[in-house]
């Protein structure tokens, strides 16, 4: 894509000279006489490197300089002037330019300048990338159980597919947003930025400003423009968690930009265009929610392409053990301290438990170990006492009564016994639907699928 240039020269033949002589380097490029076509420029072009003269008649190209740098910080300004000193160009840094050119200007120059300046740019928003992906490194997705088979494959598909919209679903603390983390920085748009929003914690009269951004004077308290979410995740990804909560009025809003991928901000006239993928989460049974007039069905529909479904941690067997073990590794580091594994008791009571918190509360009890203790294995009495008590309910195998093994038992064939009586159970209970049934066993649609073609095909 070519980068945009905008210049700002009150002289005519200055900015034609110049445009045509940088649009031969292929940069996209407009022009403006003064400040106040600028500003419209600014607005509507979108460019990402201004050069703007210092003198405009009777405008002050400092001033210019910061009212563009108050609409978007990320422009970058080269200022032009054939009255160079030291102290304006000691002012023209303070407030934000990069570069300050003398005239008569020189091409070769302005374009080296203009490459300086978007290199910069394109170094801010590493480093803010960068700074993102600390904050979010102690989250890394692991899945080995076999139920979790057909997360990985989608996980990969659609890390290869970064144009088609995501919907995770799962219970609370399943880990979606580390979900939607890995599809993003294992796709073409892993060096662009993944914002998130918890659509649930925002106020509903603030959720649409914070998405689509809204113009100077909008509504009361609008000094100034802002950029929502949209805006700013432009090439990168936006990851809605707790979609299900959103108002409906924002959901027609939202259905408007996935289809067309433009928006317009609150108070504004102007259509904007943006490159950017979706991924929406929820916990929220959003069947149940059409039914109630609570969430628009064309809009779950336009979501519903590829979701995927997080099963919870207690169906995963051991990733629960692989899991425990990486955050040991996490806090151990992070709080200074040798622990290296659990004790097999431990792990037999971590096994146990049904972890209704799902990953997230895995996480927090093993940090609470880690910094309540001291040593290089963690015993089962350094587990919360809520999870020892309530990991008993599950009785081991040899107490549990009347439990025999009879002559030429097979393990194999009574698994499958029970399988069947569960799948025909749940089946009877949701008149056949395979959707509502598979939620009842807790497994995906295409795992029951399978399992029914197994079974009884």
């Amino acid at each position: 894509m070519k980068k945009k240039v905008l210049i700002i020269d009150d002289e005519e033949l200055i900015r034609l000279s110049l445009k045509e002589g940088l649009k031969d380097f292929n940069y996209e490029v407009e022009t403006a006489k003064d400040g106040n076509e600028a500003i419209d420029k600014i607005n509507t072009f979108r460019p990402d490197v201004v050069l703007l003269d210092m003198k405009l008649k009777s405008e002050n190209g400092l001033d210019i300089a910061k009212n563009i740098k108050h609409i978007d910080e990320y422009i970058e300004i080269i200022i032009m002037t054939a009255y160079g000193d030291i102290k304006t160009a000691i002012k023209a840094i303070k407030i934000g330019a990069i570069d300050y050119l003398k005239k008569p200007l020189d091409l070769d120059e302005i374009n080296v300048s203009i490459s300086k300046a978007i290199n910069n740019q394109s170094m801010k928003r590493k480093i803010e990338i960068y700074q993102e992906r600390e904050s979010k490194s102690i989250h890394k997705f692991i899945g080995e159980d076999p139920i979790m088979n057909d997360t990985l494959k989608k996980m990969d598909i659609l890390s290869k597919n970064d144009s088609v919209t995501v919907l995770l679903r799962g219970e609370t603390g399943t880990g979606k947003e580390v979900v939607a983390s890995c599809i993003h920085q294992n796709s073409m748009r892993k060096d662009s930025v993944m914002l998130s929003i918890n659509c649930a914690a925002i106020p509903s009269q603030l959720l649409e400003s914070e998405l689509f951004g809204f113009e100077k004077n909008a509504f009361s308290g609008a000094n100034s423009r802002k950029k929502g979410l949209l805006e700013l995740a432009e090439g990168g990804t936006l990851f809605l968690d707790e979609l299900g909560e959103i108002p409906l009025d924002i959901q027609a809003k939202l259905l408007r930009f996935l289809e067309t991928r433009k928006f317009k901000r609150v108070g504004g006239l102007e259509s904007i265009e943006v490159d950017l993928r979706v991924i929406a989460a929820t916990n929220k049974n959003l069947e149940e929610a059409i039914e109630k007039k609570e969430f628009r069905q064309d809009l779950y529909y336009r979501l519903n392409v590829v979701p995927i479904v997080i099963p919870p941690l207690r169906q995963r067997g051991y990733d629960v053990l692989k899991i425990a073990k990486y955050f040991l590794k996490i806090y151990g580091n992070k709080f200074g301290k040798s622990f290296v594994d659990f004790s097999e008791k431990a792990k037999d009571q971590l096994m146990r438990y049904d972890w209704p918190g799902n990953v997230r509360e895995l996480k927090n009890v093993v940090e609470r170990m880690v910094i309540l203790n001291d040593g290089e294995i963690l015993e089962v009495e350094h587990l919360p006492i809520e999870i020892q008590n309530k990991s008993l309910k599950r009785k081991p195998i040899e107490d549990i009564e009347d439990f025999t093994i009879e002559e030429n038992f097979s393990l194999e064939d009574k698994i499958v016994e029970i399988e069947k009586e569960y799948i025909n159970k749940a089946l009877d209970e949701t008149d056949g639907n395979h959707t509502n049934a598979s939620k009842l066993l807790g497994i995906s649609r295409f795992a029951l699928k399978r399992r029914m073609e197994k079974y009884f095909n």
